[in-house]
């Protein structure tokens, strides 16, 4: 009897720590993939009737922001409904008429870290116009009318043909923190609206003109350093120095091997057209694949010389493929040095961190 008891002791505390060694490993991975926007998809709420985003705690809005606690009436697109969960929210864009939303993030911003942003927006059937950006603001101070938007604090999409189609779309990017910032504005940060529209229909010249966006699933998640250690991003190492996959997927990361510039500047090498060429190639086959090119330098110099760089890097790649009859949405941004994937010990690691990324938004 005394065997059994000591026997039944021993599997209780074994499933004690068990449950703690769990408990543990789910927080910690909880933790490292934290997300800093509270209640993300509006599921926390006042009331159960439709009504001001101010319904859904601790958002807040400038104009009549919507808040929908269930699917709305006017809401009949064939994925009408949230992207998840029950509630949803909505923002209305005019020629001379634009609302925001925002709130307070969780936790400031630590400087030179990396954060990943991802929300979903979908266009209502009803819209007469549609718009070309929409995004985020990352802020120092709360949102006030009359504020002025910087572009290094801007992450959005800008889609030429504008934001359109039936169903969700994702909208995301990676912000470069310079420290602090406290709170989040979802909107359009164009300075003219009317430049930003885009007809739906080219005979309805005497349409009223307004875009209407639905809103969900808003993230904003502290990338791990190094990068490669994120297990949401795939990275693709090619054997063949002008291999580029043929096939793709959402969250790819896939590096441009071998693609060289002069030293200190966005000009190609000659060497490079090659490899350039076989990247519109295989790009081409994905007509409809949205695709952000990513700009990376190594450590060498200032990091603010290091961050325009590789924008100007990415803007080359970007260019190119577009010149060349690349019709997929692209966007384009510069990391400087803070996404290393070799210690910048040696020059021959310097060189791997001098690199060109494609990283595919959605397939």
């Amino acid at each position: 009897m005394k065997q059994y008891l000591t026997y039944k002791k021993a599997l209780v505390m074994k499933t004690i720590l068990f449950s703690f060694a769990f408990s543990f490993c789910i927080c910690s991975f909880a933790q490292k993939n934290k997300n800093l926007v509270p209640n993300p998809s509006f599921e926390i709420h006042k009331g159960k009737a439709t009504g001001d985003i101010k319904l859904a705690i601790p958002w807040t809005g400038e104009g009549t922001v919507d808040f929908y606690p269930k699917t709305e009436k006017k809401d009949t697109s064939k994925y009408k409904g949230p992207h998840s969960g029950k509630c949803y929210a909505g923002l209305r864009f005019q020629s001379s008429y634009k609302e925001y939303m925002f709130t307070a993030l969780t936790e400031p911003l630590q400087k030179e870290r990396t954060y990943r942003f991802k929300m979903y927006v979908r266009l209502l059937g009803a819209s007469t116009v549609i718009i070309k950006q929409l995004g985020v603001y990352l802020s120092d101070e709360a949102f006030k009318v009359g504020m002025s938007f910087k572009e290094e604090g801007i992450i959005d999409s800008t889609y030429k043909k504008g934001i359109s189609g039936v169903g969700w779309i994702a909208i995301q990017g990676e912000y470069i923190a310079h420290g602090g910032e406290k709170y989040i504005i979802i909107g359009n940060f164009t300075t003219n609206m009317k430049k930003d529209f885009v007809a739906i229909n080219k005979w309805g010249i005497f349409e009223f003109k307004e875009a209407y966006y639905y809103i969900d699933d808003v993230s904003l998640i502290k990338v791990p350093i190094p990068s490669d250690t994120d297990p949401t991003l795939k990275k693709i190492v090619k054997k063949d120095t002008y291999s580029i996959p043929d096939s793709f997927a959402t969250g790819q990361i896939v590096e441009i091997k071998d693609l060289q510039f002069e030293k200190g500047t966005a000009k190609f090498l000659k060497t490079s057209y090659k490899i350039l060429d076989e990247a519109v190639r295989v790009v081409n086959n994905h007509p409809f694949m949205e695709i952000q090119i990513n700009g990376h330098v190594s450590n060498e110099g200032d990091e603010s010389k290091n961050k325009k760089l590789s924008k100007e890097r990415a803007k080359a790649v970007h260019d190119y493929l577009l010149s060349h009859g690349i019709i997929s949405p692209m966007t384009y941004k510069g990391f400087g040095s803070a996404l290393p994937i070799a210690p910048n010990d040696t020059d021959q690691n310097k060189a791997k961190n001098d690199r060109i990324e494609i990283m595919v938004i959605k397939e």
